[in-house]
Formats: C-alpha cells, sequence, structure tokens
C-alpha cells in the first residue's frame, strides 16, 4: 500500500550524513551511466504584472534503490524589487497560508506507486548535502572558514553539510534584513559548535574566507567575483545570485548535469527567473565545466592545486538545476527506514490502479 509520509515523517529519518551518503552514490550512477534523469520543466502562466502561477516537475530513476520518483511543485511565486535587489518569492497561496509540493516515488520492478512524500524538508536537505558533497570534492581540505549570504530556509541546511565535510572554526553571514540574519545566526549555533557571527556587510563574508556560500532568492548579484582570492571555493544556489566575473575567474565550474532545465510561458511575458543565465552569455566555460559525478569518478579533473578558484553552481549557472535522480535517491531511503519505523498512513493501492490499460 502507498505510503503517505509528511515532512514531519521525513525529519524523523532524515539526517544530512544519510542525505549527502545516497546523493553520492546516485551522483556516481549517473556519471557512469546507470541512473536515468529528466530535466526539470518549468511551465510560468501570468497572473499579473508581478505574479505567476508556476507548475515545475522533474523525474528520475536511480536502478541500484528500484525506485523512479516524480517531483512536482504547484505554486504562485511573486517577481518583485526588494531595496536595490529583484527577487523572486514563493507566495503561501493555499488555505491556511500554504504550500504544496510533492514526491512520487514508484517500484521500477512493478510499476507500483510506493509513497507520496511532501517535499519541504527532503528539498531542503537535498540542495545542502548536495552543496556539501561539492565543498568535499572541490575546496581545499584545510578550508577552515565560511562566509555566507543567505539566512533563510536553504541556509542552514548548506552549512549542517559543510561542518560534516570540513573542520570549520569560523562561519561569517551576511543578510540584508537585520532581525533575519540575527535570527539566524542564534538558531545556528544551536546547531553547529562553531563560531558564527553576523557581518555588516558582504565584503566582510569574502574577505577572509575559505568556502563562500550563496543561498538566496536574490536574481542580482551579492557579492562581486573580484573579491574572490586564490583557493577559495565557491557554492551557489541559483546562478540569479551571482555575476558573470565569478565565473569568470573560476579555473573550475562543477554542475549537477549538462541537460539544462527547461522554460515555458506566454510570448511577450518571459518571468526574469527563466532568464537568469543571460549574464553569463559572454562567459567562455565550456572547456572548464563538468559535472560533479565525473569529478567524484575521476572522470573529469577537480582541484588540482590549493590556488585555485573552484565554484559550484546552482539552477541558471549553466546546465542543471535539481535532478529527478536526486529526489529517486533520498525518497527511498526515507521510505525504507520510515517503513521500519511505522511511519505515515497507508492508503489502498487500487485507489490509484485500474482495470483499463491507460
Amino acid at each position: 500500500m502507498p505510503l503517505v509520509l509528511s515532512n514531519e515523517d521525513v525529519e524523523k529519518v532524515l539526517d544530512i550524513r544519510q542525505c549527502m551518503e545516497v546523493l553520492e552514490h546516485s551522483f556516481k550512477d549517473y556519471a557512469n551511466g546507470k541512473a536515468v534523469n529528466r530535466p526539470r520543466s518549468h511551465t510560468y502562466t501570468p497572473i499579473d504584472k508581478e505574479n505567476f502561477y508556476l507548475f515545475k516537475s522533474m523525474d528520475g530513476a536511480v536502478p541500484r534503490y528500484g525506485v523512479h520518483a516524480l517531483r512536482l511543485t504547484s505554486e504562485v511565486i511573486r517577481e518583485y524589487r526588494s531595496r536595490e535587489t529583484m527577487r523572486s518569492e514563493k507566495i503561501a497561496s493555499m488555505p491556511d497560508g500554504k504550500w504544496l509540493g510533492l514526491i512520487l516515488l514508484f517500484s521500477t520492478k512493478n510499476g507500483e506507486l510506493l509513497a507520496i512524500l511532501k517535499d519541504g524538508y527532503l528539498q531542503r536537505m537535498r540542495v545542502g548535502a548536495t552543496s556539501g558533497l561539492a565543498a568535499k570534492f572541490l575546496s581545499r581540505r584545510d578550508s577552515r572558514v565560511v562566509g555566507m549570504f543567505g539566512s533563510g530556509w536553504q541556509a542552514g541546511a548548506q552549512l549542517l553539510a559543510l561542518s560534516k565535510v570540513r573542520d570549520l572554526i569560523l562561519i561569517k553571514v551576511y543578510s540584508p534584513t537585520r532581525a533575519n540574519l540575527e535570527k539566524f545566526v542564534t538558531e545556528m549555533k544551536r546547531q553547529i559548535p562553531v563560531e558564527i557571527r553576523a557581518e555588516a556587510n558582504p565584503r566582510s563574508v569574502v574577505d577572509g574566507s575559505d568556502i563562500i556560500v550563496s543561498a538566496t532568492n536574490s536574481f542580482e548579484p551579492v557579492f562581486d567575483g573580484d573579491w574572490l582570492m586564490p583557493g577559495m571555493h565557491v557554492n551557489s544556489v541559483q546562478g540569479g545570485e551571482l555575476d558573470a566575473r565569478t565565473l569568470e575567474r573560476a579555473d573550475l565550474v562543477v554542475i549537477r548535469a549538462r541537460e539544462s532545465g527547461t522554460y515555458w510561458f506566454p510570448r511577450g511575458h518571459e518571468p526574469k527567473g527563466a532568464n537568469r543565465e543571460s549574464r553569463f552569455a559572454n562567459v567562455t566555460m565550456e572547456d572548464k565545466t563538468f559535472e560533479l559525478g565525473e569529478v567524484m569518478l575521476g572522470k573529469a579533473p577537480g582541484r588540482s592545486n590549493d590556488r585555485q578558484i573552484t565554484f559550484f553552481g546552482g539552477g541558471g549557472t549553466t546546465g542543471s538545476n535539481g535532478l529527478g535522480i536526486q529526489f529517486a535517491a533520498v525518497a527511498a531511503r526515507i521510505y525504507e527506514v520510515a517503513k521500519t519505523k511505522g511511519l505515515g498512513h497507508e492508503l489502498p493501492l487500487d485507489w490509484f490502479t485500474q482495470d483499463v490499460h491507460p
């Protein structure tokens, strides 16, 4: 019977180490041609000048886990200017101020629906764990200081993952809203036993850091690529927060996969989120861009010396957005553990099957 799992159920069985473990296997399988992925698709329907309805989906299979997963979100987003920066915000437009995002997990043995998971907590951990893996393979091994841009939902998981792959001594954080910044720093001090401090400006976050992390919803650069120093590693969640100079200076650019996501919208109503890569059109990256799984397997070069600037980027930088195989791998682990712990709610399989060939 299909198992329905809430974010609370997922949080009980998934930690950042487990997430990193299954994702490392899935990236290696993908690089070896043993996993299949469909790039993310975005379909925008304009509501008014600032707001869009957005349907996103992606899917993929990781045969080692015997599963295929479909991740979908149905949401309203707002693209707007906050102070001097263009931003994208997911509106809590559902009844009771909620969002809708689901992962459907299927058996590749017989096609059966195994589980339906809410995607919020899994998504946060998936993004953070992927960035942590990138830092494991790309940052200098003696990296101790992290500079963090962002204080939202994604930022915390980024730091949790980094704390598992490097012996950190200091985390510096900047966010334009001081109240959010101070709240985030206080919360993270409870979770990571290192010095964490709020910074007053972006430059102080970059100066003296070994690893720079951006986890923001900004469509405009949050730091200047000219500030980067030899030996730094940069992780970015999405391309809107970067300038072209950062990618120009990177000796190595690593992405999840080369296949780009697709964007669909009525002519004349292009959202800014569909055009984040345009600022990098004149940056030559082809000869220095590789997939994360290739680097993990040694099929592509990783960091070769301590003076290189290395970069790992998310959606809108180049190539892929999130991958369906990531959701397949992590959801498979969650499903396996949740079953043994008796978590979730079972639904009759008959609700989803039929005796007519579709």
